[in-house]
């Protein structure tokens, strides 16, 4: 049991609320209300639509075209943990579409309080007061784009699975550290990078090869390499599903995917958003150096290789989603923020806000065409 309770359970009540916030607020918002059934549709835009096909469909059992947008580009587990809520949402409605929709809600009603559990849990075990844990757990929520959290997506399910590891690290729970870091590989293809910088963390605090002394250090390297073995079971299945075992990766072109040097990926295409997109990954990178310039050289080189490697895909666009689970940036902005917390929470907040106001109302003006009903 956390020492923190009340805290914990202030917690959970803001993020279940800010949930409910959003909601209500979405269909609030220009082209968010859409009629009673599509209520839910302000959380299911964009990528999400591939995650109603694969939590309804499965994978395609041929491989993909070149230039071909498939559901091989996202990985099986957030999915597969939706369409554990299809069945019993099914009871009350046949439509796909608001199957999909309220089992996604449902599904993210426990991913939440995972979430908001497992951080203080890891927080605490760093020797972070509760009390601060619970207003960091504000401050992240509020941070600009984070809005996202609460949104039909797999960045929520990756977070806690990576706390889970770091927790399993300290803790030197083997086992539980394989078991997090092979879940977190089969959540996101990123997963492995984590699970690689997590390894480069360990060695570097340890003397490189003066681990090999270390029993209880060989043990955790092991463990990691549960990562690169869900990716090879994975790609096992891809091969006799399809026959084409980096489909995965044959697929990402289509989303103008494309290994550069990473200051390539800057201001690529004309388009607005991308342009303002380009500027706000300069400034967190800019941040990033600042913050970490006198952290142990374990942790700078996790965070340099997965600030670096989204960087090296050809675009910024969701960058700002590969960076919302490096919560080691985030723990340290805030550390230089806290004592004037309300005022940078409620600035970040209202820059939240508007660039929720661009999800539901600018970007896609009606629901995704994938919803139907």
């Amino acid at each position: 049991m956390f020492s923190g309770k009340p805290y914990l359970k202030r917690a959970l009540l803001f993020a279940f609320g800010l949930k409910l916030f959003y909601l209500l607020l979405g269909n609030l918002l220009p082209n968010g209300w859409n009629g009673i059934e599509h209520v839910l549709d302000v959380f299911a835009r964009n990528d999400s639509g591939w995650y109603n096909l694969i939590s309804r469909e499965g994978y395609p059992t041929s491989p993909p075209a070149e230039w071909q947008q498939t559901p091989f580009a996202f990985f099986p587990l957030y999915p597969s943990f939706i369409a554990l809520f299809r069945l019993p949402v099914s009871w009350f409605t046949q439509n796909p579409d608001l199957i999909y929709v309220s089992a996604s809600f449902f599904a993210h009603l426990p991913l939440t309080w995972l979430w908001v559990s497992i951080l203080f849990k890891w927080l605490e075990s760093t020797g972070m007061e509760p009390r601060r844990v619970f207003i960091y757990s504000i401050f992240f929520q509020v941070f600009p784009y984070h809005f996202f959290y609460h949104m039909f997506y797999s960045e929520m399910m990756f977070s806690i699975l990576f706390m889970w590891a770091l927790i399993s690290v300290s803790r030197k729970a083997h086992l539980s550290l394989a078991a997090a870091v092979a879940l977190l590989t089969l959540c996101r293809p990123t997963g492995i990078v984590f699970s690689a910088g997590l390894g480069l963390w360990i060695l570097a605090d340890n003397g490189w090869f003066r681990i090999l002394k270390e029993k209880e250090k060989i043990k955790q390297i092991l463990a990691l390499l549960a990562a690169p073995g869900a990716l090879v079971m994975w790609m096992v299945y891809l091969h006799n599903h399809c026959g084409d075992a980096m489909a995965f990766s044959h697929t990402q072109s289509a989303w103008g995917h494309a290994y550069t040097w990473p200051w390539e990926s800057f201001f690529a295409g004309g388009q607005w958003y991308q342009q303002a997109m380009s500027v706000y990954v300069l400034l967190l990178v800019g941040l990033t150096i600042l913050l970490f310039r006198k952290a142990g050289t374990g942790e700078k080189l996790f965070v340099a290789v997965n600030v670096l490697f989204p960087l090296m895909t050809g675009t910024v666009a969701s960058f700002y989603r590969y960076f919302s689970v490096i919560p080691q940036f985030f723990v340290r902005f805030f550390t230089l923020l806290e004592t004037r917390w309300i005022w940078v929470a409620g600035i970040c907040m209202l820059m939240n806000l508007i660039l929720y106001y661009v999800w539901v109302s600018v970007l896609l003006p009606w629901p995704e065409a994938w919803l139907t009903y």
